[in-house]
């Protein structure tokens, strides 16, 4: 009789252990799967944004690129306007003396 309650005991552990391993593999399988299932979320978003920063990187390549073309142009505007500036102070010279001139023959001329 003892034998038979061992033999039983033996038989419900063993049950037990192998019920407990099954859903301990059954737990470990749905780890797996929903860690799987995170890692592929993961590389979508992934992807996303490094097509996110690819759009980004583009834009700014563009605004660089404006921006560039915008201070060329400013420069340029600048140097004209510089050289139209010397061009007039020099005809303003130019003026001054020529006025300067006329006045000093003025007054010989009222001399006379």
């Amino acid at each position: 009789m003892r034998k038979m309650i061992v033999i039983s005991l033996v038989s419900v552990m063993a049950v037990l252990l192998l019920g407990g391993c099954q859903e301990s593999q059954s737990n470990q399988i749905q780890r797996a799967r929903l860690v799987g299932h995170e890692n592929l979320q993961l590389k979508k978003q992934l992807e996303a944004k490094d097509a996110e920063i690819a759009q980004l990187k583009k834009a700014m390549e563009k605004l660089r690129t404006e921006k560039d073309d915008a201070s060329k142009q400013f420069g340029d505007t600048n140097i004209r306007v510089m050289q139209i500036i010397a061009e007039t102070e020099k005809k303003n010279q130019q003026l001054i003396k020529e006025v300067e001139e006329l006045k000093a023959e003025i007054k010989t001329l009222k001399a006379q």
